[in-house]
C-alpha cells in the first residue's frame, strides 16, 4: 500500500458562496488564501482512492467576517445531482455556523423529542444535511409517539395527528412534504439544500410550538381557579 501527496498554495483572490455567521445566510465570499492537498492511496488489487482537502481563509462579501473552510472530497464517494455523477463534498466552517438557534422553552419539551430536537440543531449547524434530514423525520415520529398516533407507518400517524387535531389540513399536508424530505435522507442518503432544511425545521418548530409550548405556557399564566365554598 503506498500514498502519493501533493501540495498548491494559492493566493490570487476568488469569489466563492459560503455561509456567513454573521449574514446568517449563504454569501459571496472572497477566498484570500487556499491550500489544496491532494493524494493517491494504492489500496491494492490495481485499485486506487484519490482524495482532495481545499483549506481556505475567506471573507464575506458584505459583512466583511473572515472565517476558515474546509472542503474535502475523494474518488469514492459520489451522488446524482440530477443530470451527472458528482464527487460529493464535505464542507466544515471553523468557527461553527450558528444558522439556527435552539427555540426558546425547550424545557417545556418532551424529553424524547427535547433530545432529537437538539441534535438536529447540531446536525443543522454543521451543515450535515442528511443528518439533519434523517433527525427531521425522527422528530416528527417522536411526537407521533409521544401523542399515540395510530396507525402502521408514519404516513397513517400524520393523518392520525390531524384527526386528532393536534395539527390542521394544512399541518398535516406540510407534515408529510417533510416525510418525504426525510425518506429521502434515510433511505437513499440524498442531502436536502440548507434552505430546505431550515424551511422544515421551522414546520417543525410550529408544530411543537402549538403542540406542547403553548399550552404549558397558558398552564402557568392561567392556572385553573378552585370553586368557592
Amino acid at each position: 500500500m503506498s500514498i502519493t501527496k501533493s501540495y498548491t498554495l494559492k493566493t490570487e483572490v476568488e469569489t466563492s458562496k459560503s455561509t456567513c455567521n454573521k449574514c446568517l445566510h449563504e454569501t459571496n465570499h472572497k477566498v484570500v488564501s487556499s491550500y489544496i492537498e491532494q493524494g493517491s492511496e494504492d489500496v491494492g488489487q490495481g485499485q486506487t482512492v484519490d482524495w482532495e482537502e481545499d483549506y481556505q481563509i475567506i471573507q464575506c462579501c458584505g459583512c466583511e467576517e473572515i472565517s476558515f473552510k474546509s472542503i474535502m472530497s475523494n474518488s469514492e464517494d459520489m451522488d446524482f445531482d440530477g443530470e451527472n455523477m458528482v464527487h460529493m463534498e464535505y464542507i466544515n466552517y471553523y468557527p461553527q455556523r450558528n444558522l439556527s438557534q435552539p427555540y426558546p422553552s425547550l424545557e417545556l419539551l418532551p424529553i424524547s423529542v427535547f433530545r432529537i430536537y437538539k441534535e438536529t440543531i447540531s446536525a443543522l449547524n454543521n451543515e450535515q444535511r442528511i443528518l439533519a434530514g434523517i433527525g427531521i423525520r425522527a422528530l416528527i415520529e417522536a411526537v407521533c409517539s409521544e401523542q399515540e398516533a395510530e396507525g402502521k407507518t408514519l404516513n397513517h400517524k400524520i393523518t392520525d395527528l390531524k384527526n386528532k387535531s393536534i395539527v390542521t389540513v394544512e399541518g398535516e399536508s406540510a407534515l408529510h412534504k417533510l416525510r418525504a424530505l426525510g425518506n429521502e435522507s434515510a433511505h437513499e442518503a440524498k442531502p436536502s439544500s440548507m434552505d430546505k432544511l431550515l424551511t422544515a425545521l421551522k414546520v417543525v418548530e410550529h408544530m411543537l410550538d402549538g403542540t406542547y409550548i403553548i399550552p404549558e405556557k397558558i398552564k402557568s399564566a392561567f392556572p385553573d381557579k378552585k370553586p368557592k365554598g
